[in-house]
């Protein structure tokens, strides 16, 4: 039984420390110092994590994610938490898997805009009083005719700003 990694998963964390030591680690000062990730900055970093096959991959191959199993996945993961929090979940972005749950229609109207870097999504999960317990929220979506009412309070909700 091989324990070890394979060779896929070794170039998958070479290249993912490689990105965020010579791209993302380079601006933590300037996001630290002022509280602000500046929109060129995004632009940038998303352009540089889309060219070296980071964006979005943690979605299948077939959707034009990078189809990482989870082991490498995690992997990868690890790599990016190196880095400051809002560098690497922002620039490189990696959509909820919810939006695989959509209908073709709305896969191409969300899925596969944040999946080429066009659009971010962003999931309105905690709560307070709740957190992100999902058994203590109290939110709730009700269908009304072909609307739904939303009742309830979301906050802490990140990428709600550009989503």
């Amino acid at each position: 039984m091989q324990f070890g990694l394979s060779e896929e998963q070794k170039l998958i964390v070479e290249t993912t420390r490689a990105f965020v030591e010579n791209e993302l680690y380079p601006h933590e000062r300037e996001v630290e110092r002022t509280g602000v990730l500046r929109r060129e900055l995004i632009d940038e970093l998303k352009a540089k994590a889309i060219d070296a096959g980071l964006y979005a991959a943690n979605m299948p191959a077939d959707v034009g994610g990078a189809g990482l199993d989870t082991v490498s996945w995690l992997l990868y993961e690890k790599e990016l938490g190196r880095a400051n929090y809002a560098l690497h979940w922002t620039c490189v972005a990696r959509p909820s898997n919810i939006l695989l749950a959509g209908t073709p229609e709305q896969r191409e109207k969300y899925l596969f805009p944040c999946i080429r870097g066009e659009k971010w999504d962003c999931l309105a999960m905690t709560e307070p009083g709740a957190g992100s317990d999902l058994r203590g929220m109290k939110a709730t979506a009700v269908q009304d005719g072909s609307d739904w009412v939303l009742n309830g309070t979301k906050h802490f909700i990140s990428h709600a700003d550009i989503a």
